[in-house]
């Protein structure tokens, strides 16, 4: 064989091998699916917020089986779905867990940290708390402006578009500035001032409002209230209750409340005016010390006081009241007395009226030595209420009145000590008063509360009083 023929044999021995080598590549190839694993994909709209803002949360976990987040310190507390809205409302540092479960039972979580802010730390007027006992002046209210430091209801300070001259720079209260006193004026209800002092130990207080009012009708009540360092709230500790004209708008006098506990450390204090008419001049902040003996004769009271006759307790339903003994929320000691309008239930239902008479143990009583009714009043109830004494010489009485309120009574749920002087109760509500007729006065038999005729219902559980410490003081 020549070596062109070789040549051309072994050209076609390579076609065929290639051919052959291609054949058995194509047969070897095949298709193949890519497992995807499980996985956990979560994400938070963000971690660093105040206090009542809110959080979105979004799972978008692969393959999952079950989803369950849980948040503390949020609401809701947790949930199943897969995207949440989560609103934080007090401050502090909480975990937002996510547990995903997958199809094979494996587990896997996710863990965010949510920081939840609260308000910034009140700031003294001056920048350092006033050390108690001590005394704060009204116009040194904290700084920090509207809605942190105080609130006032109109922008203006009314005492220097009024001629006054200006306290201070950021001031939206009504300061006014006098030839020897700064005050607070042009209040009305509603407005309010905080204060920050430090508290050198844990302990009772009472806090001694010098307040002034030139109106007719008087000035309202001063709530104090406790305000929370981190979320703002306000919490009631006592008012000092409505007090009549001083004289003018320059005639201070103390309105106390007393028996404030406090802790150590810095505390921050709102003065909250219920009304209008008031002034405020400052407020003097001492230990509270026992009380002496109230120089008085009790009816009703679990007070120190010099002598007593009692009443019976509880008195005996006189028509559409029952009259119960409460241990709980009394305004001192003990015991308070409820009274609560219930005509089918009471025993001895009447006909246009509720009342009831406590009967003094030593009846008749000779109150010749005193001068003041003295009775602690609460009620939630806007009903007309008369406040009685029966004597041998008729009876006499007052009429608590929530459309004209008086002697420091409001109609808030909250406890208020009333002083009625006999020369305002009167013989059937407008005659003769208590202090001008000694044979009314000498024969005191008892203690009557009941409705007022042009204020009666029928309808049951629309009158609720309590009552607690009734009695007699010369001054």
């Amino acid at each position: 064989m020549n070596l062109k023929n070789t040549d051309f044999l072994k050209s076609i021995l390579l076609l065929l091998f290639s051919a052959l080598l291609f054949s058995c590549v194509e047969e070897e190839i095949r298709e193949v699916t890519l497992y995807d694993k499980p996985h956990t994909e979560a994400s938070a709209s963000r971690t660093d917020i105040k206090f009542g803002e809110t959080v979105d949360f979004k799972s978008t976990s692969f393959k999952h089986l079950t989803t369950t987040w849980t948040f503390a310190g949020g609401s809701p507390a947790s949930s199943v779905n897969p995207d949440a809205t989560v609103v934080y409302n007090n401050p502090g540092t909480y975990d937002a867990k996510l547990v995903i479960k997958y199809i094979d039972n494996t587990i896997e979580t996710k863990l965010f940290k949510i920081i939840v802010k609260g308000i910034d730390p009140p700031l003294p007027y001056g920048g350092t708390a006033v050390i108690i006992p001590g005394t704060i002046e009204a116009e040194n209210y904290n700084l920090g402006g509207e809605g942190i430091a105080y609130h006032d209801t109109e922008e203006q300070n009314l005492a220097v578009l009024n001629g006054s001259p200006r306290y201070r720079t950021d001031d939206g209260v009504d300061v006014q500035m006098g030839n020897n006193i700064n005050n607070i004026s042009y209040t009305q209800a509603g407005e309010w001032s905080n204060y920050t002092i430090t508290v050198p130990a844990t302990g009772i207080y009472d806090f001694d409002f010098r307040v002034a009012s030139g109106d007719a009708s008087g000035g309202k009540s001063i709530k104090l209230q406790l305000v929370n360092p981190n979320t703002g709230v306000a919490t009631d500790l006592g008012q000092t209750g409505n007090f009549q004209n001083t004289g003018s708008y320059n005639t201070y006098i103390s309105k106390n409340v007393t028996g404030i506990n406090l802790t150590e450390g810095q505390n921050t204090f709102r003065v909250l005016f219920t009304g209008s008419n008031t002034n405020l001049d400052k407020i003097n902040i001492k230990v509270s010390v026992p009380a002496p003996p109230i120089d008085g004769v009790g009816i009703f009271t679990e007070k120190d006081i010099v002598s007593s006759n009692p009443g019976i307790a509880p008195p005996p339903n006189g028509g559409n009241m029952a009259i119960t003994i409460v241990t709980t929320n009394t305004n001192h000691g003990t015991k308070a007395l409820w009274y609560h309008f219930d005509p089918a239930g009471n025993g001895s239902p009447q006909n246009g009226f509720a009342l009831s008479h406590m009967d003094l143990t030593v009846s008749p009583y000779n109150a010749t030595a005193y001068n003041n009714l003295n009775v602690a009043v609460k009620s939630s109830t806007p009903k007309k209420v008369r406040i009685r004494l029966n004597t041998n010489s008729g009876n006499y009485w007052v009429t608590l009145n929530p459309g004209n309120p008086a002697y420091g009574m409001l109609w808030d749920g909250q406890w208020h000590e009333l002083t009625i002087p006999f020369s305002q109760i009167l013989r059937d509500g407008n005659g003769a008063a208590l202090s001008t007729v000694p044979a009314a006065k000498s024969s005191i038999k008892q203690f009557t509360i009941r409705t007022d005729d042009s204020d009666y219902s029928i309808v049951p559980n629309s009158f609720d009083y309590y009552i607690d410490d009734i009695y007699f003081t010369p001054n």
